[in-house]
């Protein structure tokens, strides 16, 4: 039946009324890996694709030899999709990924990460179709921060050379210089776009030294920075960075992938005006309060028809699964609606995910 639903919702654009995400088959494959029953499926799948717009029929324009030069070009998604397509049937899903991939990386904050994650739950779900889909929504939505690739760019004078992410971006908390004001009206990814072009944007880049474990304090600093704020801009770096969990195996260059990965960020950050991290102490009391079990989050999201509790709360499980610690299991719990976030911990603009100014697809 998921196969079946994954293949309707193709019939649909990956984005609606001029950029939001259409997240249907994100949320459909995390109900289904949450025990979702069928006709909860079906429900939901009929529910949330009725504002949906239609999908293009595939083209042929873009061939193996120029499909670089296309990219970011949203008009070039029905090109990218019958490109994408047809190399998933040439060479599979996995491959296609492997053979793309790498190029895509720099672009991943593209349409506030939902590319990425719409590709990586194409692996979860083992669908060629949703893994095409994905990379052709990635492509011609691709956004990359051009500034910050040069690695010759000195360290910023401010800052000395640290490993640890949420050290480096508790010390940009106190530096007025990078005063941000955020545009509530704005898509997510234009507002990334716009805190990363600071002067300062790609020395902060290069402060932080890459190495193998990095990934995994990207993930923590995600998940920490949402914790923190609670702003619906920063739920995405939590599913995100999850996303970049799964397709990590897919790159060739592991260390270039984080570097990519920690300027989408950092941008995000940035871009919240650099909201303060709770410390060591404040997590681990946020985190010793007792929690409902997983038995009880799970058929708390199920039955939610919010993409953003179904999709956050997946998330959190899968992190959880790949050790990454407590907090996954707090910011669920608190997600599903069964732990109150502490004072201050959650915005109103967060919990109305269907304003206008924070529409589920910004």
């Amino acid at each position: 039946m998921l196969k079946d639903l994954l293949a309707k919702t193709r019939l649909y654009h990956p984005s609606y009324r001029g950029g939001l995400c259409n997240h249907a088959p994100m949320a459909l494959i995390a109900l289904d890996r949450m025990g979702a029953s069928p006709p909860r499926l079906e429900a939901f799948a009929r529910m949330d694709l009725q504002d949906m717009e239609p999908a293009p029929q595939p083209g042929s324009a873009i061939d193996a030899a120029n499909w670089r030069e296309r990219l970011g070009e949203e008009a070039a998604y029905a090109d990218y999709l019958g490109f994408f397509q047809r190399e998933v049937a040439r060479l599979n899903g996995r491959a296609a990924l492997r053979a793309y991939l790498p190029a895509l990386v720099p672009g991943l904050a593209a349409a506030a990460f939902h590319p990425m994650i719409r590709t990586a739950f194409g692996v979860i779900a083992e669908d060629g179709g949703e893994i095409a889909t994905g990379l052709a929504y990635w492509a011609s939505r691709y956004l990359a921060f051009p500034e910050a690739q040069d690695e010759t760019v000195a360290v910023d004078p401010w800052l000395l050379p640290a490993e640890d992410p949420q050290a480096l971006l508790t010390l940009l908390r106190e530096q007025n210089d990078l005063e941000f004001q955020p545009d509530p009206d704005n898509l997510i990814d234009r507002e990334l776009d716009t805190a990363a072009g600071h002067p300062r944007f790609p020395g902060i880049v290069n402060a932080l030294n890459i190495d193998d474990l990095t990934l995994g304090r990207l993930r923590q600093a995600a998940a920490m920075l949402y914790l923190s704020s609670g702003d619906f801009s920063s739920l995405h770096g939590v599913t995100g960075l999850h996303a970049a969990r799964v397709l990590s195996d897919y790159t060739d260059d592991h260390r270039a992938f984080a570097n990519a990965v920690w300027q989408a960020l950092l941008a995000l950050y940035l871009s919240l005006n650099r909201p303060e991290l709770p410390s060591a102490e404040a997590l681990a009391a946020a985190t010793a309060v007792d929690l409902p079990d997983w038995n009880t989050i799970l058929p708390a999201a199920v039955a939610s028809d919010d993409d953003h509790v179904i999709k956050l709360v997946f998330a959190c499980l899968a992190e959880t699964r790949a050790g990454g610690g407590r907090i996954y299991h707090l910011l669920a719990a608190q997600k599903a609606g069964l732990v109150a976030p502490r004072a201050g911990g959650q915005s109103a603009i967060e919990s109305q995910s269907e304003a206008p100014a924070v529409a589920a697809g910004r």
